[in-house]
């Protein structure tokens, strides 16, 4: 699908989307509706403009004829954005404000959940961050548990569902990173206990093997 490479360059007219970009018609900047097309006459872009950028809403659509995204402004600082794999299934919904992830999910081609992740509504902090294998296990869950001291509990799992490590994070407001804190520990596939380390925000402190 050659003529699919590139699809996503739209979302560089969208403000919302975190775009800068202006686009221009005939020397002018669009407005309007405007319609792209595969060399084969099918559509391949139709969104509408106010003065070079996306103001309401498109749509994408694959050679093959599928829609490959769709995007819907909700207000002039907040929009949703859906993307589909060629064989019509969800591959990934978000919502952004202000140029900003705020909410965010991605699918397999199966239609299995890869990963989903939110912040808040000020986008200073993550509410939970979820990964999983394509088998549909858990392969990552970061999920805030105090919202005054930005504490998360993290766990990582082998794709056979046995935790592989498991612990407590705190966000760094300077930095907005987040470093380990407290005991984590650490088993085999087996699920047996093999290290325990303790962390004093980020630091190593101390560590026991098994």
């Amino acid at each position: 699908m050659a003529d699919d490479e590139g699809i996503d360059q739209y979302n560089s007219y969208c403000q919302c989307l975190g775009g800068d970009s202006v686009r221009y018609c005939n020397g002018l900047r669009c407005s309007g509706q405007v319609k792209d097309y595969y060399p084969d006459g099918k559509v391949k872009h139709n969104g509408y403009y106010d003065q070079g950028k996306i103001a309401t809403v498109f749509t994408n659509y694959y050679s093959n004829g599928n829609v490959e995204r769709i995007y819907r402004a909700k207000s002039e600082n907040r929009c949703l954005m859906e993307s589909y794999h060629p064989n019509g299934k969800v591959k990934s919904k978000g919502e952004f404000i202000k140029g900003e992830m705020l909410k965010w999910e991605d699918y397999f081609e199966n239609g299995q959940i890869e990963f989903s992740e939110e912040y808040n509504k000020g986008t200073e902090y993550h509410l939970y961050t979820h990964i999983y294998y394509e088998n549909g296990n858990p392969k990552i869950l970061f999920d805030l548990i105090d919202v005054k001291s930005r504490l998360y509990s993290y766990k990582e799992y082998y794709e056979n569902g046995q935790v592989e490590e498991q612990g407590k994070k705190i966000q760094n407001k300077a930095t907005r990173d987040y470093p380990q804190d407290g005991m984590w520990e650490y088993y085999n596939e087996s699920g047996k206990l093999i290290l325990v380390e303790e962390y004093v925000r980020g630091m190593l402190n101390d560590e026991r093997k098994y």
